[in-house]
Parts: C-alpha cells; sequence; structure tokens
C-alpha cells in the first residue's frame, strides 16, 4: 500500500488547498452572482479575505468555508467586526461553540435578521428575502457536491453534510429502589430484620452539561432475586437530525441496550445487581461486593441554533446489591484434659454438639459447611496443641515423670455480625457493619509436673498457667467510619499468662540436693494468644483467628553438695511451641 511521507502530505494538502480555492471563486461566483457582478475584478480578493475570516474561526474544510463566505456575499466581509453585528461577534467568541456550530448558529441567526430587515424594508421587492438566501445557499451545496465528485485529490472524504439542528433541550430521571429494603437489627441478643428508610431522591433535570461528572449509588438486587431499581428516564429533544437521534445507550454487565429517536422520550430501565459467582465459596464477614458499574449516555448532535448546547449526558450508575447478611456463632468449652491419659478415661464431647455457625443472607439459611468445620476443628486444635506441649514437657523430664492437666477453653462464648450495603444521609453507599461479640478469649489452668534429675540428685518440678482473657465487645462501623472503639481494627484481643515455676528436692540418698536459683523475667515463660478477625488472604472481607503459643520456660538449677559446693546449670524446661493457628471464614 502507498503511503504519503509528512512532507508529501502537506505538499498534497497544499495543493487540495489551492484547487478548493479555485472551485470556491467559481462556485460562490454561480450562487451569488450579483455580488460577484458589483464586485467585478475585487471579487478574487473578496472570496480569498472571507476563506482567510472563515480559516480564523476554526473552520477548515472547504465545504464550511464555502457556507461561511456566503454569509459574507451577504453582510459583506468581516461583518462580524461592524456596528450593528454584535450578535456575530458574541457567536464568533463564545469559547462553548464549536467551530461547526459557530457556522450553524451564524447561519440562522443571518437568516432571521433578514427576515427582520426585509419586513421593515419599504422596498422588499429589491430586497434578498429568506427564500432567496436559502436558494443561494441550495445553490452553494450542490456546487459542493459537484466538486467533491470531479476535483478532490481524496476521492474518500466527501464534504461534511450542512448540519441542522439536532440537541438536547432537557434530560429529566430518578433512580427508584425496590420497596421495602430491610436489614438486621439486634436487641438483647435477637436479631430481627427490620424495614431501612426509603432512599427517594428529588427527581432531577439536566438542561446544561454538568459542572463535573455524574455517579448515582444505587441499592438493588440481581436479576431473578426480586424487584431491582429503576432509572426512570426523560428526554426532551432539540430539533431533529434524523432518527439516529436522541440516542440512549445503557451499558452494565449484563450487555448495552440502545434506542433511538422517538424511542427514547420515556423509558424506564432496569438496574441489576451484579450476580453472585456460584464458584466461588462464600465471601468473608464484612465483605461488600463491588457494584456493577453502568453507564447512560444520551446523545445528540450538540449542534442548536442559539446558546450553548447541552449535547450529551452521561451518567455513571454504582449499583450495590442490597443483600443483608448475618453471622452466628456459638462455641462451647471444652473438658479438662490429662496425660498421659488413662486407658479408661471418658471420652470427651464431640466438637459438633458443642459448636454452632450460621449464615443467613435476607432471611435465608445459607450452607457453609466449610465454616462451620473449620469451628468444629478449633478444640481438637487445642487437644493437640496440649498434646504436643505434654511430649515436649516429657522430654525434658526424668523417666516417665512428666504429667500435665489442663483445662483449656479458646473463644468460649457467641457472636452475632451483620453487614451489607446501605444509604447514607447523602445519598451515598456505605457497608453498614453491626454485631455483638461476647467470648471468653481464653480460659486457662494450665498444670506441668515431672522430676529433674542431675547426677543423681533428683527434684520436683512443676509449671502452673492460670488465667482468663475476655474478648466482649460491640461493631458498629459505615465504610471507614467506626465509633470509637468499635471499628473492625478494635476486634482483637490479646493476652500473656506468665508460668509459675516450683522446685522440691527430693531425698534419694543422695548428699546433693537440687533446688532453683533467680531467673531473668524473660527466661521464665508465658502462655501467649491472639484472637480477633482479620484480612482474609483473598482479600474478600474478613476472617476469624486464634492463635496460641509457648514462650520458652527455663530453670536455673542449683546442685548443692556439701563436698563440692554449690554447681549452677540454666535448663530449658519447654522449647517455644505454637499449640493453636486456626482461622474460619
Amino acid at each position: 500500500m502507498l503511503q504519503l511521507t509528512p512532507d508529501q502530505l502537506d505538499q498534497v494538502e497544499a495543493l487540495q488547498s489551492r484547487r478548493d480555492a479555485a472551485s470556491l471563486l467559481q462556485l460562490l461566483g454561480a450562487a451569488w452572482p450579483e455580488v460577484a457582478q458589483r464586485l467585478q475584478d475585487r471579487w478574487p480578493a473578496f472570496v480569498e479575505l472571507a476563506l482567510d475570516c472563515g480559516q480564523a474561526l476554526g473552520l477548515r474544510h472547504a465545504a464550511d468555508l464555502a457556507r461561511y463566505a456566503s454569509l459574507c456575499c451577504l453582510w459583506g466581509a468581516r461583518f462580524e467586526t461592524r456596528a450593528g453585528f454584535e450578535w456575530a461577534a458574541a457567536i464568533g467568541a463564545d469559547a462553548a461553540l464549536s467551530p461547526t456550530l459557530r457556522l450553524h448558529q451564524l447561519t440562522h441567526r443571518s437568516r432571521e435578521e433578514l427576515g427582520h430587515r426585509t419586513a421593515h424594508t419599504r422596498q422588499a421587492g429589491d430586497a434578498l428575502t429568506p427564500a432567496g438566501f436559502d436558494q443561494a445557499l441550495a445553490a452553494v451545496e450542490a456546487g459542493l457536491a459537484q466538486a467533491a465528485r470531479g476535483r478532490s485529490i481524496f476521492l474518500d472524504q466527501p464534504p461534511p453534510p450542512r448540519p441542522t439542528a439536532c440537541d438536547l433541550a432537557a434530560v429529566g430521571f430518578a433512580v427508584v429502589e425496590p420497596k421495602p429494603l430491610q436489614a438486621y437489627q439486634g436487641q438483647d441478643g435477637n436479631w430481627r430484620r427490620v424495614d431501612l428508610a426509603p432512599w427517594a431522591p428529588a427527581p432531577e433535570t439536566l438542561t446544561a452539561p454538568p459542572d463535573e461528572p455524574r455517579s448515582l449509588a444505587v441499592l438493588s438486587r440481581a436479576s431473578g432475586a426480586g424487584a431491582s431499581a429503576r432509572l426512570q428516564l426523560a428526554v426532551n429533544a432539540l430539533g431533529d437530525c434524523g432518527a439516529s437521534h436522541p440516542e440512549v445507550r445503557h451499558d452494565s454487565g449484563a450487555g448495552r441496550l440502545h434506542w433511538r429517536g422517538a424511542d427514547t422520550a420515556r423509558l424506564s430501565l432496569t438496574l441489576h445487581a451484579p450476580p453472585l459467582d456460584a464458584q466461588l465459596p462464600p465471601a468473608g464477614i464484612a465483605h461488600g461486593e463491588p457494584p456493577d458499574v453502568q453507564t447512560l449516555n444520551v446523545g445528540s448532535c450538540g449542534i442548536r441554533d442559539a446558546g450553548a448546547p447541552l449535547g450529551s449526558i452521561a451518567l455513571e450508575l454504582r449499583v450495590h446489591a442490597a443483600t443483608q447478611r448475618l453471622v452466628q456463632v456459638r462455641h462451647g468449652a471444652t473438658p479438662a484434659l490429662a496425660w498421659p491419659q488413662e486407658a479408661a478415661a471418658p471420652a470427651a464431647p464431640s466438637a459438633p454438639a458443642l459448636t454452632s455457625c450460621q449464615l443467613e443472607a435476607d432471611g435465608q439459611t445459607l450452607a457453609v459447611p466449610t465454616w462451620l468445620k473449620a469451628w468444629q476443628q478449633l478444640q481438637p486444635q487445642a487437644r493437640a496443641g496440649l498434646e504436643k506441649l505434654h511430649n515436649a514437657w516429657s522430654r525434658q523430664m526424668a523417666g516417665s515423670s512428666g504429667r500435665l492437666e489442663a483445662e483449656l477453653s479458646p473463644l468460649l462464648g457467641q457472636a452475632d455480625i451483620s453487614w451489607g450495603w446501605q444509604h447514607e444521609a447523602d445519598g451515598s453507599v456505605a457497608l453498614r457493619l453491626l454485631g455483638g461479640i461476647d467470648f471468653a478469649a481464653l480460659v486457662l489452668d494450665l498444670r506441668l509436673a515431672g522430676e529433674l534429675d542431675w547426677a543423681g540428685s533428683r527434684a520436683r518440678v512443676s509449671l502452673r498457667a492460670q488465667g482468663r482473657s475476655d474478648w466482649r465487645m460491640s461493631l458498629d462501623q459505615r465504610g471507614a467510619q467506626a465509633t470509637e472503639g468499635q471499628g473492625l481494627e478494635h476486634a482483637k484481643a490479646t493476652w500473656r499468662l506468665p508460668f509459675a515455676l516450683s522446685v522440691e528436692a527430693i531425698a534419694i540418698g543422695e548428699p546433693a540436693l537440687l533446688s532453683a536459683g533467680p531467673l531473668a523475667p524473660e527466661l521464665r515463660g508465658a502462655v501467649v494468644g491472639e484472637c480477633g478477625l482479620r484480612p482474609r488472604p483473598d482479600g474478600r472481607g474478613q476472617q476469624w483467628f486464634y492463635k496460641l503459643a509457648i514462650e520458652p520456660v527455663y530453670v536455673n538449677l542449683l546442685r548443692q553438695d556439701p563436698l563440692t559446693g554449690t554447681q549452677r546449670q540454666r535448663r530449658e524446661l519447654l522449647p517455644a511451641l505454637t499449640l493453636i493457628d486456626w482461622s474460619a471464614g
């Protein structure tokens, strides 16, 4: 394919400009013979000046320049600068108008002025009438079409048609959301659904382009999930360019809908919320599905006879799912445990009987087997962690003397949390989170016992950590704003329960006795942990988490021998251990 360089293209365009100027001189002479005859030898200079003035207005195509030159034939070259033509100067200086729109409004106003002047002229038969003006313009259009066929270098670039009025007089719209929308509300541990205050924005009508892009937040339901929100649209057209305008286009996640012409006068558009992906697992706590960002475009040519055009209107519609969710968790105590276990010891109650986890969406129970299974694994993890702790302890004890007894209950209690998109007072949409957490994060009484041996000397040693850490709070958050101390960032609890150590010498006939000396606090060990809500790895909301660990425990043994004196030895009783690392939801 032949391609032109920039220099070659400039040369071609210069040649086209010279051909256009020659064609327009002849074309305008045929359309305005009286003017050409009156000017005689000055006619070429007059046309050249008219074309220069047209280019100063921003007109570039030969057809538009010819139309502007026709106005100069009517009023004279540089007519915008003369007294009595202030209306023309105002149109030419209006930065809100495109060059094509300036030309159209100058032409329309010229015809009106011509009609007024003709009506007030006594010798009307000698004056140019609006009909004569239209006839001259028609002759210009006919000449342009012929010139395009016979003299254009770029045969695929026909002259632009003469613009006609096609604009929007006004665009009215109003959002109507389904009623009633409901949310969960808790009182004294009971949760029920209550009607939300309806959001009914006043209808709006745009008669001028908005100062900034318009965006509307909407609550709705997914297709097939009940009544959805609607956008009521009224389009008042100004002028008519044919069947293509006005044009309304609605783009959403479901596709595109299109209307033209008279069909756009009154429309009621359904605004569906985005559907849930059935292939994905349930999202976590306080996850708001992103909205379906829909766009509405109302278009026209943006040509009107006077004034700045409305042109086209674009609305952004952020359609959120109105679904409200509620999760309720009940978790019981873990029975007391001991190691080594007796063969005839009764079996511990099964975790499922102590645990429940239910999720609702708008009053409908949802199946969340993975959530329930995770909660049912918390107590078994606690038992497994204690068994690991017993094994680590027994490795440091003499023979099989290691013993462990424990009452350890993680997250004992209940929690109820509700969340969903709701309107704010200003009409915006934010995720509302409400809830109550009433957990004993940890109930612990941990006792370890055994015997230590050092060169034949023995001592009984015991460790004990006990205490309770509560996690009780209310949740009340809208978007990123929360009541003091009631936001997600505060939905956590931590604890540190230090060990108490006791060492008692055993008299077994050996003269040397074992005892414990002083030890730095950081070597005495503790049961530490944290729990709460944290972001899920996939970013889809929050999940429960629980961590329980052992800080290393040491003893500073003293062996007091009457013959050799006092010997010292620092011995590790427990290494750093993770007992529970759990998450759910």
